[in-house]
């Protein structure tokens, strides 16, 4: 198969990139650092999947910078929903579970609008919290297994690795398109406060802070709608954490 991803640089579309070449897949890279930027995007005619990774990601800064975010997040992924949907191909694109407080921040609001924008046939992907190997420094599992976290927050998150999150992929693009939803939360439909994490598994002794109210106070996936098609999660972040933080001990 031919498949396009964007974002093929990040830290999900990396995975994915690695994986589909090794089975023997042609993948196009459509990423700012391979030189290539999303408002001059390029789709051939012969593409079978557009992954649409590629999105600014931080809640905080897209508050600070709205414009950048809405052009960034909406402009392009609306241009690359439109050519998808004139070519015949078969889109997946990054939501996310901030959709369920879209509200809350510029960036919500950004996926909120990539739903409404989408196509029938073109399915959304609301990830929850990912972590796993490749993750940015900033993200919050990482800091905990390198023990470099400063704080811990009340909020609940739902932690989803990354091998996880490529399965749900990988199996939502198996099945015909006509049986799918508009979109699907991506997660493990459990939450854990992250001072609890932090504090209780990891055992640390981090200062606890609220979390920022632009940022849902829980974004525990409802994943109904994978269950159903007999899907679960292999990897569980309390054991990861204490399989990791022995590591970090030895």
């Amino acid at each position: 198969m031919k498949i396009m991803i964007t974002g093929s640089s990040g830290f999900i579309g990396s995975h994915l990139k690695e994986r589909w070449e090794a089975k023997g897949h042609q993948i196009v890279e459509w990423d700012r650092k391979k030189g290539k930027e999303l408002k001059d995007i390029v789709i051939d005619d012969n593409t079978d999947y557009v992954i649409h990774l590629a999105a600014w990601a931080d809640v905080r800064a897209s508050i600070e910078r709205p414009d950048d975010y809405w052009q960034n997040n909406v402009v392009t992924t609306t241009n690359i929903q439109r050519i998808c949907h004139e070519k015949g191909i078969q889109l997946f694109y990054a939501s996310s579970s901030c959709i369920h407080a879209w509200s809350k921040s510029p960036y919500g609001i950004s996926k909120k609008v990539n739903e409404e924008t989408a196509f029938p046939g073109q399915i959304g992907l609301r990830f929850t919290t990912v972590y796993g190997e490749g993750a940015r420094d900033t993200m919050m599992i990482g800091k905990l297994v390198r023990n470099e976290a400063k704080y811990a927050t009340t909020h609940v998150r739902d932690f989803i690795h990354v091998s996880d999150v490529i399965a749900v992929i990988e199996m939502l693009m198996n099945k015909p398109v006509h049986m799918l939803e508009p979109a699907y939360d991506i997660g493990t439909g459990i939450g854990n406060r992250v001072d609890y994490l932090a504090n209780d598994i990891c055992g640390y002794d981090l200062p606890v802070k609220e979390g920022e109210a632009c940022e849902a106070l829980n974004n525990t996936a409802d994943i109904t709608l994978l269950r159903d098609m007999k899907w679960e999660p292999k990897i569980n972040i309390i054991d990861y954490l204490r399989e990791k933080i022995i590591l970090l001990h030895q």
